[in-house]
């Protein structure tokens, strides 16, 4: 991982600083004054506002290169069951690694679902007035509510084929035993019979559609599908393809000008393999039907992604997933004692479901443990961090406040 990201400040300080001393090389000249003997005096001033700025020296050549900037501003979409926990760990660690800060609900590791986001959700709590770089947690999307809180940042999110995100839904919700039946017998009663979302489901039908902010209703409607397709297509500047994870991350890597080091990743969130429902061929097709609505949105995503990798061009693609997963494959062996349930895991790596996997990390290894962190956790943590930013913030003001009341005071007693 590279070190902590500096502030935009610095980027300022560094332009205004290279106009400086490109007048000061054309004042020179005009004058008639050799530049060359100026050389060690002026990289003794470039080195100082190096240094004040707190830029490394690659960072300095990379614009001078006209090299890409890391981006810090993301606005992640959060789905249900599209494998959008791991993307959103690559997040959190990206963050907490660079002390950026989150749009984090008050209390839980996600935003309400019987309601839109609304911006008031982040910008009424005490962190607020740190200022937002990620936006990672689940909420019913509201692009104009989210644009309040990030007006300028990478707007993401992450689809599935919608037949088996539903069955993950259906079983990690524990819908099987809400309806009593598996997901199979589902699509013949259910499904078959065109049943719609019920108004008050949080998880059901077309719930990439849902989670997206499209109400059940709506869903029924074709040209209202369309039209909120056309719409998420002018919101999101990429959506990833989970049956192409690693090739989508590759492509958002590019985009965000990441490491790839930096999207390096463990699986999180996975059911058990026993917990996986075997769906027989009718009942998919069925299913497939009945969630129309789903899949016009995942055809018209998948196209577009099958776009920006021919962009990227197939053989450097192929190069960088094949060095991507060795990276896993790498990170997998240096930190991964087992993989195993809540029966064994502890802590910060215990699940919110024991149906799913989690990872025993070698404790010897502390970098390991926020690959393998569950999303619970990871948000308490991070919400402390905050938390302590800004009682920090508020220290300093306060010893500022009274620093200068001391002095005001010894004036008017006209103490020098």
């Amino acid at each position: 991982m590279r070190p902590p990201l500096p502030g935009r400040g610095w980027v300022g300080l560094a332009i205004l600083s290279s106009l400086a001393l490109l007048t000061l090389r054309h004042t020179l000249r005009a004058q008639g004054i050799q530049v060359s003997e100026l050389g060690e005096q002026l990289e003794v001033l470039r080195a100082s506002y190096r240094q004040l700025a707190g830029v490394a020296e690659d960072q300095m050549n990379s614009l001078a290169n006209g090299k890409c900037k890391p981006e810090t501003k993301i606005a992640f979409a959060k789905t249900h069951k599209t494998g959008s926990s791991s993307l959103q760990n690559i997040f959190f660690r990206f963050g907490d690694q660079n002390n950026l800060n989150f749009a984090i609900p008050e209390r839980s590791w996600m935003f309400p679902f019987k309601e839109p986001f609304n911006h008031t959700m982040v910008t009424k709590l005490p962190w607020a007035r740190l200022g937002f770089d990620i936006f990672t947690f689940h909420s019913v999307w509201s692009y104009p509510e989210v644009k309040k809180v990030l007006p300028s940042a990478v707007y993401i999110t992450l689809l599935r084929d919608p037949v088996d995100c539903y069955e993950s839904n259906y079983v990690y919700m524990g819908l099987q035993n809400a309806f009593k039946m598996d997901v199979n017998k589902f699509a013949q009663i259910k499904a078959a019979a065109k049943v719609p979302r019920r108004r008050t489901a949080i998880i059901g039908k077309n719930q990439q559609l849902w989670d997206l902010g499209l109400p059940g209703i709506a869903m029924e409607d074709d040209k209202v599908v369309e039209t909120k397709i056309q719409e998420l297509d002018k919101q999101f500047d990429f959506v990833l393809i989970a049956e192409f994870f690693d090739e989508s991350l590759v492509i958002l890597t590019k985009m965000l000008c990441w490491e790839l080091e930096e999207v390096r990743y463990l699986k999180l969130n996975a059911r058990k393999e026993s917990k996986v429902s075997n769906i027989t061929a009718s009942a998919r097709a069925t299913l497939q039907e009945w969630l129309a609505a789903d899949y016009r949105l995942y055809d018209h995503f998948k196209a577009s992604f099958q776009e920006a990798a021919a962009k990227y061009g197939a053989e450097q693609l192929s190069a960088d997933v094949a060095r991507l997963r060795e990276l896993n494959k790498k990170l997998h062996k240096d930190c991964v004692m087992e993989v195993t349930d809540n029966s064994k895991l502890k802590g910060e790596f215990k699940t919110a479901l024991d149906m799913v996997n989690g990872y025993m990390i070698d404790t010897n290894k502390p970098w390991c443990a926020p690959y393998a962190r569950s999303e619970p956790n990871f948000s308490v943590k991070l919400r402390a961090k905050q938390k302590a930013k800004v009682g920090q913030a508020r220290d300093i003001l306060l010893r500022g406040l009274s620093k200068r009341a001391l002095e005001e005071r010894r004036q008017q007693m006209g103490i020098t």
